[in-house]
């Protein structure tokens, strides 16, 4: 599972656009924005972290492999109106989808 942190709304609907356009199945890519109504206009609640809401994200995040400080730096992100990406991606396609991500200045957690 990739894992991001993006620095707002526009950033994440600019990779959703991406990687759709890249082929990539966004049904396999979860977007986490403390404004979920904001969330809901550029991504549906899809993807390995579907149906999580932001104040319970933590143990999700902790069961896909982050660390204690990562999760902490993905909640402060989302209370700073950051979005929080996750996507499932094949081992082939991770470096494709990577720079996706840093084309649009996220901050990798996992790979």
């Amino acid at each position: 599972m990739l894992i991001g942190i993006l620095p707002n709304a526009s950033s994440a609907e600019i990779l959703l656009n991406n990687l759709s356009e890249a082929d990539f199945d966004l049904n396999t890519v979860s977007v986490i924005m403390q404004d979920v109504k904001m969330r809901n206009k550029i991504a549906k609640d899809v993807g390995p972290l579907k149906g999580v809401p932001p104040d319970k994200i933590s143990a999700k995040l902790l069961k896909a492999g982050l660390t204690n400080p990562q999760v902490k730096l993905c909640t402060d992100a989302l209370a700073q109106s950051k979005a929080l990406v996750a996507m499932n991606v094949s081992a082939d396609l991770v470096s494709a989808a990577k720079e996706m991500f840093e084309d649009q200045s996220a901050q990798i957690l996992k790979e």
